[in-house]
């Protein structure tokens, strides 16, 4: 391709570590640095994440699109220790042009420093500290500041469930104490008590100071297993019935909602918009590559005779009409093989949102490389970057406003039967289906006036 004759990349120890796309004698090797915690109490969000940049350069390398560079990318383990994670990203700036690390806020916070002392890109998907925004011109994240969710989450439990008497439960670590730190300052008056806990705290002295204070709200400001830990206290401490339970986006990911169990329901939570069930692509692509890349072979080969079989079924009863002997053999089939499809489908390994990161963050290293016609020294990557605008992503359109922090906005979710739901969406069809109740009720005392 005569494209590729016109990029020229001109940077020492350019090495090819693994995974490279699109290998050519005249394209150019381009090395990426992924850091995160694939390992530790982070663990769960690094190593979605991961999956997510896999499966975005397994879709590079696939040839199912044109990029004129060979893209190389090496996975490290930070541990989910901010000191390391920087100590990572030094030795690994000196082979690649740019990085993707910073997966919680206490390693973005670390990071950034590097990157700006090595002039070059670090791309976070998740840190969210108001800190990081405009922490350097070589940074950028592709989730919303704390800031924004905690307008967002104070707006609603003010406004829509009528919470008078907030209280904050804090893990101490830089996410905790942001997000915290964000709420108090939006909360519009005094919350009534902040209690600080860390994985390892009495949690019943941390439960019984928050419920001391009385309040009818209670913000979680905490990831991961201490996430699900404080909501199961909570809960078993009876913090349940009219008292609100509200939280961060640390609580959409499948590890959490399974280690906080039944605990989990009716707790609120804000995260940007991201449907698993969206027909809109690339969100439909990327469910469907990630189903069949990270599920269990014999879960997935399961699904594969459902889905035929729920096609097949359909197929026999949509061709019988309504006098046909078999019918109702027919349509017992149908229902049948509906069920069966429904529960392989469950047994799929889907998405979480922050897969979805990782994928849009490699996707955004390789949308910036995509606008690159020569790279004299790694600075130039910037160039790149800035040049992102509306790029389509699997966790919505992507546009970075100055300070480096994308553009998006969160709404409400709430845990219903172990399941996160919109909390609109939701209430719209609850008053839906109440009204529809409603209705056939008044109908039946007409009919029953009608025939006295």
């Amino acid at each position: 391709m005569n494209n590729f004759r016109t990029r020229t990349l001109a940077l020492p120890g350019a090495l090819c570590l693994l995974l490279a796309a699109g290998c050519g004698p005249e394209v150019p090797t381009v090395n990426f640095s992924v850091v995160l915690p694939m390992t530790g109490p982070a663990g769960i969000y690094g190593e979605e994440i991961a999956n997510g940049i896999q499966l975005r350069q397994d879709r590079l390398m696939a040839g199912d699109e044109e990029l004129a560079y060979n893209v190389v990318i090496e996975v490290i383990d930070s541990e989910g220790d901010p000191d390391q994670a920087a100590s990572l990203l030094d030795t690994a700036f000196s082979t690649s042009l740019a990085a993707i690390g910073g997966a919680t806020s206490d390693e973005a916070l670390a990071m950034v420093p590097v990157a700006d002392d090595a002039g070059r890109v670090l791309v976070s998907p998740s840190a969210s500290s108001p800190e990081l925004s405009g922490a350097s011109e070589y940074f950028y994240r592709l989730f919303p500041s704390a800031e924004i969710e905690a307008s967002t989450m104070a707006t609603f439990l003010r406004d829509r469930v009528n919470v008078q008497r907030l209280a904050l439960v804090v893990e101490d670590s830089a996410f905790g104490r942001s997000l915290a730190d964000s709420i108090e300052t939006v909360w519009g008056t005094e919350v009534v008590g902040r209690v600080t806990f860390t994985p390892s705290s009495d949690q019943n002295a941390m439960v019984q100071e928050a419920l001391g204070y009385e309040a009818d709200g209670i913000y979680v400001a905490a990831s991961g297993a201490a996430l699900a830990e404080a909501i199961q206290a909570l809960r078993l401490a009876g913090f349940d019935g009219d008292k609100r339970l509200a939280t961060s986006s640390s609580l959409m990911i499948e590890a959490v909602l399974d280690a906080a169990g039944p605990a989990a329901n009716n707790v609120y939570f804000t995260a940007p918009v991201f449907e698993v069930d969206s027909p809109d692509e690339p969100t439909a692509s990327f469910v469907a590559e990630y189903r069949e890349k990270f599920t269990d072979p014999a879960a997935w080969a399961a699904y594969q005779e459902a889905l035929a079989e729920d096609e097949r079924a359909s197929t026999v009863l949509q061709g019988m009409d309504l006098g046909d002997s078999g019918l109702a053999a027919a349509r017992s089939e149908a229902e049948a093989a509906v069920e069966a499809l429904a529960a392989a489908e469950d047994a799929l390994n889907t998405p979480s949102y922050y897969a979805g990161l990782g994928y849009d963050s490699m996707g955004v290293l390789i949308g910036a490389l995509a606008e690159l016609e020569v790279i004299n020294v790694p600075s130039d990557f910037l160039k790149g970057m800035r040049a992102i605008r509306e790029l389509p992503g699997v966790t919505g359109t992507i546009q970075f406003r100055e300070t480096g922090d994308v553009q998006k906005f969160t709404r409400i979710y709430q845990i219903v039967d172990g399941e996160p739901v919109d909390f609109e969406k939701h209430t719209e069809e609850r008053i839906r289906k109440l009204q529809e109740e409603y209705e056939k009720i008044q109908q039946q005392i007409e009919r029953a006036n009608r025939n006295q």
